[in-house]
C-alpha cells in the first residue's frame, strides 16, 4: 500500500538565490532552509537564512533547517550543533533541525563513528529543545546509516525517482531536484512529507481532534505504541514522556479550549 502522503514542501539554501516567498504561499506546505554548513564559523553561515526564514514567517510557510555536515570527530559534530544553535537562536518553528550527511570523506570513517558523529550531534540539540532528523541519500541509509537508532528519529530520504526502493522506513521524501513553479525563475528540491509535524496531530490528519486524544491517552496506558514522528506530536507538553497530561491537553485543544 502506498504511504499516505500529508504534505508537499520545499528545501533551499543559498543556490535558490532570493525565491518569492509570496509566489510560494499556497504552493508549497512546508519548507527546509539551509543554515549552514561544517563547524561554527560565521564564514560558513548560509548567506540567505534568514532570508529564507523571514519569506517563510511573512507568509505562514512551516519550515525546518538542515546543516550540511562535515564533521570527522566528536569535537568536529559539537561544532557543528554550535553552529546550528547560533543561528536558529530565538527561532520557533514547526519542523525538525536535520542534519545533512552525504560528505564522502564522513562515510570513510565507517558505521559506528559516523553514528557517534550523528549522535553528538542530535543529543546537543534535543537538549536545546529541538526535534532532530537525519537527512541522506538512499546510498547512505542502506550502506552507512543502518543502526537501528536512526529508525528511533526522523528520516529524510533523497532518492530521485518516480517511486522509493529503499526497504527501510522514512517520513520525508525528497524526489527531484528539478521542481519549478509558475513565476519562479529556477529549480527546487521537491518533498512529499508522510507525517504530520503540527503538535497534538497524532493520526496525521493534518488536524487535532478527539481521536488524537484517544491515541495518546492508549499510549500512555501501553496499549499502543507510537512512531517517532507521532512521539514527538504526542508530548504537547514537552516532558519527555507520553501521559495522560498530554491527552488532555489535546482534548482542549480539540474542543478549542486552548
Amino acid at each position: 500500500m502506498d504511504k499516505k502522503v500529508i504534505a508537499t514542501g520545499i528545501d533551499v539554501s543559498y543556490a535558490n538565490g532570493k525565491p518569492d516567498w509570496s509566489k510560494l504561499k499556497g504552493k508549497v506546505d512546508f519548507a527546509i532552509l539551509r543554515c549552514g554548513f561544517g563547524g561554527d564559523t560565521e564564514s560558513q553561515d548560509d548567506v540567505q537564512f534568514f532570508n529564507n526564514v523571514k519569506g517563510c514567517q511573512e507568509n505562514s510557510i512551516p519550515y525546518g533547517v538542515y546543516l550540511y555536515s562535515y564533521a570527522t570527530s566528536v569535537e568536529k559534530a559539537k561544532s557543528e550543533a554550535a553552529h546550528t544553535l547560533r543561528l536558529i537562536k530565538n527561532l520557533k518553528f514547526d519542523l525538525p533541525v536535520f542534519l545533512d550527511l552525504e560528505e564522502p570523506r564522513i562515510s570513510e570513517l565507517g558505521k559506528t563513528r559516523v553514528l557517534e558523529i550523528a549522535k553528538t550531534f542530535c543529543n546537543i540539540i534535543e537538549q536545546a529543545g529541538y526535534t532532530y532528523g537525519t537527512y541522506a541519500n538512499k546510498n547512505w541509509f542502506d550502506s552507512y546509516l543502518t543502526d537501528s537508532w536512526y529508525d528511533s528519529k526522523i528520516k529524510w530520504l533523497a532518492q530521485y525517482n518516480s517511486t522509493v526502493t529503499y526497504k527501510g522506513r522514512y517520513d520525508i521524501w525528497q524526489y527531484t531536484s528539478s521542481g519549478t513553479f509558475d513565476g519562479l525563475n529556477g529549480k527546487f528540491d521537491l518533498n512529499r512529507s508522510y507525517v504530520s509535524f503540527l503538535e497534538g496531530d497524532v493520526n496525521a490528519d493534518g488536524k487535532i481532534t478527539a481521536a488524537d486524544a484517544r491515541t495518546i491517552l492508549r499510549a500512555s496506558a501501553g496499549l499502543e505504541k507510537l512512531d517517532p514522528s507521532q512521539t514527538e506530536n504526542a508530548d504537547v507538553n514537552n516532558d519527555g514522556k507520553i501521559t495522560a497530561a498530554d491527552a488532555r491537553e489535546v482534548l482542549r485543544k480539540s474542543a478549542g479550549l486552548e
